[in-house]
Formats: structure tokens, sequence, C-alpha cells
């Protein structure tokens, strides 16, 4: 839905109606391939214009999507079988290509996720008197009421010996200055950017790389959990962890590839807790693959809640078994921004925190506030209760600190809520309670659903499916609600995985092809409603496994139109007054247009509406164009109206003759390509006097 556009039909879309009507042929140009860091935008989304990122089952699968594409493999992560395709086209366009390759998991532009800038205030190091502070409140140099007995309660930990010791975090986040003070003690020798896929070594050429103005995020982050106990400035509440960085922005956005990489590599370099004080983006795919692979092998994930104000699904923070952190002040109040859910874990001091700033800023601290500081928070209590129980996993992880959380922290004073979650964290709890490793909490379960649609034809993998695990007895829309909801949609192969999710019964809710996407019908996409059971201790490798053949409509990707070829205006396909179209498609080239005819006098007030996106489902953000008999054009519309991307075009005819109306989409009216299977659209031709 856009405005003020052109009353033209632009070079390329003119030259190709008129191409009936002239006997002049150019040849084709190649575009230059444009750069690696060329990024492209589709409504709120960012990518690589050139990058598709594939989920493989198979070598050959791989090497097929990549023909299918035009496009050339650059890197691949072998662990959760992905790849980067770069391609000559826009990846938005052609991903759809890949995806309908056999052994192909999935398809997708490679989507970049961009920081989200907080305000810190910096603070010298004798710029605060300490004497203003609580006594309890002092753990080095500078008071930090995050750690006081009142809030986290970390003396009440390191007096039981739970410091960290032994425990290795990677943060990924913007690079982390190894060589502050307070953070150079407790690095681990590693730090990893995949962009350029390379392990750094040595402290001082990470810092001289990296030292660049905007680069402040990852060590504030990393100085809650690590900061050394050594005297001067701050501690970091598992100040004798180890910790690694792994850069995802740098200052600017880092790809779902390129994060999924770092989460891999954290992995494989030992780290047992991963922290993400990020969202954004699409999760779903090589991201959420990583992210699985992490926990599979016994990392907790832990990710901040985001700070929209509101009560909604960010990511990572909402994927299935991920301990999701938000925000609390000095009063252990939820601050005003912390994102609400469901899915919410448990919260930690996110607002005014006492944290490290890099060097290249003039090193010292700051105060500063978000999610982005309640996470790393949540992220050092797991590596306290990996101390003290190295063979947790990370449900088990979960379970530890929500148990022992303060749950009159919040609106509801006796547990759960979906502002707080579990409640505030404390550290000191957990370690006079977790006293015996035999009595950690039951292990999470692993599910794997596989989804098939079947009718008359036959039976066609589950793609673009939805599935949601729902424990009974929810109570929809109660606030102190507790039971678990995961949601994911499925691949190209019809699955869906859930790691370390709450074992017990679930209600299990599967619906055929989104709509949204594929258009057609409501009793068309096919439900299913029944029950799995999710059992303790299932892993990824043998996980809680359901198959369903689901009564659905099949997703066509690569449909018929019945008019084509109706290109230009010398193949127009005939339409009259009162008739309306049967379905048809902009589709099959990168560039296409549906050309049909009229006859009209002079004086017919004519309307032609089509039937897009939002009156029929599919995709497409319809243009319409109307010409005279030579071709000239007389009208274009875009959008009926403020919110709808169909068309509708009104005109009274200034002449007898045979007129022609051109179907389009909005990004190929403005030049550019749009090749969707389900750009579907019907045509209604009106005389309205």
């Amino acid at each position: 839905m856009r405005k003020n556009l052109p009353l033209t039909l632009g070079v390329l879309g003119l030259t190709a109606l008129l191409a009936a009507c002239s006997t002049q042929t150019a040849a084709p140009v190649a575009a230059p391939a444009p750069a690696d860091t060329d990024l492209a935008t589709a409504g709120t989304t960012q990518y690589v214009r050139n990058e598709v990122v594939v989920g493989y089952d198979t070598q050959a699968g791989l090497n097929a999507a990549a023909a299918a594409m035009n496009g050339t493999v650059v890197r691949t992560i072998p662990e959760i079988r992905t790849a980067l395709i770069r391609v000559p086209g826009d990846a938005l366009k052609v991903a759809g290509t890949g995806s309908k390759v056999s052994g192909v998991r999935y398809a997708r532009a490679n989507v970049v996720v961009t920081p989200q800038r907080g305000d810190p205030t910096p603070v010298a190091g004798a710029g605060l008197n300490a004497q203003a502070a609580s006594a309890d409140q002092i753990f080095d140099e500078l008071p930090q009421y995050a750690l006081d007995p009142r809030h986290l309660n970390a003396k009440a930990a390191w007096d039981k010996g739970l410091t960290g010791k032994g425990v290795l975090v990677a943060v990924i986040d913007d690079p982390g200055d190894v060589t502050h003070p307070d953070l150079a003690p407790n690095w681990a020798g590693k730090a990893f950017d995949p962009a350029q896929a390379k392990t750094y070594t040595n402290g001082a050429e990470w810092a001289k790389y990296f030292q660049k103005p905007e680069n402040d995020h990852g060590t504030y982050v990393a100085s809650s959990i690590i900061a050394a106990k050594n005297g001067q400035g701050i501690v970091g509440l598992a100040y004798e962890a180890k910790w690694m960085p792994v850069v995802m922005f740098n200052p600017g956005g880092y790809s779902s590839f390129n994060i999924a990489l770092g989460a891999v590599w954290a992995t494989n370099n030992g780290a047992r807790v991963i922290n993400n004080s990020w969202g954004g983006g699409v999760s779903f795919g090589p991201v959420k693959d990583a992210f699985d692979y992490a926990m599979a092998n016994g990392t907790t994930v832990v990710a901040s809640m985001g700070n929209s104000y509101h009560d909604e699904f960010q990511y990572p923070a909402a994927l299935p078994g991920i301990i999701a952190s938000g925000a609390l002040d000095g009063s252990n109040r939820k601050v005003t921004f912390s994102t609400t859910g469901r899915h919410i874990s448990s919260s930690a001091p996110g607002q005014d925190t006492m944290l490290a700033r890099p060097t290249w800023q003039g090193g010292g601290y700051a105060l500063i506030s978000g999610t982005s500081f309640s996470s790393p928070y949540t992220a050092a209590v797991a590596a306290l209760v990996l101390q003290k129980c190295p063979a947790a996993t990370p449900y088990q992880v979960r379970r530890v600190m929500e148990m022992n959380a303060n749950g009159a922290i919040g609106s509801n004073p006796t547990g759960f809520d979906r502002d707080t979650g579990w409640g505030a964290l404390d550290a000191g709890k957990i370690a006079q309670t977790l006293t015996d490793c035999a009595a950690l909490p039951a292990r999470g379960a692993n599910v794997h659903v596989n989804l098939s649609y079947v009718n008359g034809s036959g039976t066609q993998k589950g793609i673009l499916g939805d599935v949601i695990l729902r424990g009974q007895g929810m109570r929809a829309g109660a606030t102190d609600d507790p039971t678990p909801l995961y949601l994911s949609p499925t691949d190209e192969n019809g699955d869906v995985r859930f790691s370390e999710i709450a074992p017990g019964t679930y209600d299990l809710y599967i619906a055929g092809p989104d709509l949204s996407t594929t258009g057609g019908k409501t009793d068309e996409r096919g439900t299913f409603v029944g029950t799995l059971t999710a059992t303790s201790g299932s892993t990824y490798a043998a996980p809680d496994r359901k198959r369903l053949l689901l009564p659905a409509a099949f997703v066509d990707t690569n449909p018929t139109d019945p008019y084509e070829p109706n290109d230009d205006l010398g193949n127009a396909a005939p339409i009259a007054y009162g008739q309306t179209t049967q379905t048809a498609y902009i589709y099959g080239k990168p560039q296409d247009f549906d050309v049909f005819t009229f006859s009209g006098k002079k004086g017919d007030a004519i309307r032609a509406e089509v039937q897009a996106r939002i009156q029929f489902g599919g995709q497409l953000d319809s243009f319409v164009y109307l010409l005279d008999p030579t071709g000239k054009v007389l009208e274009v519309n875009d959008d009926r109206g403020a919110g709808d991307s169909d068309s509708e075009l009104n005109f009274t005819l200034p002449a007898d003759g045979n007129y022609f109306l051109a179907v389009t989409s909005y990004d190929i009216s403005e030049g550019q390509d749009d090749d969707s299977p389900f750009n579907k659209y019907r045509l209604k031709l009106s005389k309205t006097n």
C-alpha cells in the first residue's frame, strides 16, 4: 500500500505492453551484481539483497537449490545443515525457487537484525558518591543495587561458593571490550566475528579492529555477568565465570545466517550459556536451528523480552526453550518498557544498572537501562546453577531459576504473571536450596511434529502450516496463568521442532496452509485438534514424535494462469461488463503484466476491481492500468483506500472502441521484480451507469 504514485506505466512495463505493436527489439542487459553488504527492505524486514539462507537435508538438495537460483554456495554451517547462497537477483524474489527443491527444508532471504540503542548516562569512577548507597550495595567500588539482598542477593550465593567458576558464557552482541580492566581478567581468550568467520585470540587486535564509538552494548552486557571482583569499579554476578564475545553488530546489523554461525561457534567452543540482549528479524530458520543445536548440546540460551511496552511475542525470546528475561527497577517493579507475555520466564534488574563502559569510549562505568541488561543478569544466574550442577539440562536450569524466584514481585503476588514471569531472580535462594543435584527438577522434553496434507490428489508435504502446543487447562487471557504455550510454522518438509519445553500433556492445534500467504477459503485450510504427550527426558535426537495427515487444500507453488499468454496488447484476453475472471496470477516471470480487453462506448462509466490480497488472500499488492485503443495510459490505481492494497479503477470512457486493462503488482509497476506463486487475483469489470 503506497501513495504518491506516478500516472505513467514505467519504462519496463510500457515496453512489455507495447511489444506486440512494435517491430523494435532490445537485447537484455544484465545488471551488476550487488555488493555483499547491499541491503534491501520489504515492509519492516531488512535483508541482504543477494543472499539466500538455505536449510538442506542432503548435499544434493543444497547443490540443486543453488543451481535452481543460479547462485553460489559461499558458506555452510554443517552442524545445522544450513548454507548461505549468493544469488544474482533479489533474494526475496528467488528464494521461493530454492524452497521448491527436494532435499531443502527452507530457503529464505538472509534477514538482518539491527541494534536498538539505549541512552546510557556515563558516570566516572568518582562521579557517584558511594556513601549515598546502602553498605550492602558496595561490592567492589561503585554501588550496585542490582546485587544487593533485596534484588539478586548475590553475596548469599557467593558465600555458598557459587561464583560461576568453571562455566563459560558467550555474549552475542556488538564487540565486547576484552581489554577493559573489569572484563580482561575473565576473558576466555577467544572472540569470534561471523562476518569474517574469524576467531581472535589477541585482545589488542580485537579491540583495535572493533573500537568504534557505536560499539558499547556488548561491553555493558558482559560486565553484568563476569566483571572481575578486583576492588575497582563493579563486579559481575558470576564474577569467576569466563566469557567469549560473539559479534552480531559492528556497528550495524548482522544477518540471520551470521547470528546462527556465531551461536554454533559458541556452542562448539564450550559455551554453557549464551546471552542474547537483542531481538527482531525472523528467528525461525537458521537462528532457531542454531539455538536448538545449542540446547541439544546442553547449552542454556537466554534472551531479553524486549522493550516494546506491549504484551507480545518478540524473537528470539519467544522461541521454544529460550529463557526470556523481563526488566525490573530498583523498587522491584516491572519497568514500563519491558515487553510482557506468556513466554516470560523471570525478571531481573534492568533500570539504571551500573555497568562497564568500553575503553574506546573513555572507560569507566555508566548507568544504563533495558531488558538488554536484565537478560545478562539472568544468564549469570544460569551460570551459577551450571557451576553447581554441570549436568543440568537447559530446561532444568530454567526451572531451578523459576522455582526459587521471588513470586511476590509483579501483578500476581502468589506466583506467575505475564509481567514478571515467576518473579524476581534470587541467586542467594538458589544457593541455599540447590544443595543436591539429584533433586533437580525433571528434565524437559523435545517434540518433533511432521505434517502432510492429504486429499483426493494424494499427499503433499505440509508447508506453510502452523503448529501450536497448548498446555491443558489453560485459562485463555488470564494474566496469572503459567500454562505453557509454544508455536511454530512448519518448514518445507512439514516439520516443526519444540526444544527443551515443559514435559506434560498438551492440546495440539494444527492448521494447514496459511491463508494470509496462499489465499483461499477458510474451509480449505484444514485444522486438527488433538493431544500430544511431551515426555520428560526426550531429546532432540530422540524426540517425542507426532505425524499427522491433515485433510487440506494443497499449496500450489507452480500455478497455471488460465489467461496466459496475455502479457501484451496483442495477446489480451477478452472480458465484458458484468464478468469476473477466474483466478489468475502475476507469476511466471520477474515482471508479469496480465492484459485484458473489452469493448466500450463513449460515456460508459466503468469500474475495474482487482480482488487480490485483501479480498481474496494471497500476497499480491495489486496495480491496475486502463489504456485506450492506442495503448495510451488513461488511468491507474494502486489502492482502493487507506489500509486496502487491492485496486479499483473508475473512469468514464471518452470514445467508442476497444480498451485494455493491465493488471500487475505495485513492485512491478515501479520497475522491480515480483514473481510469487501466491500473487493471485480476480478481475471484475462493471458498467456503473
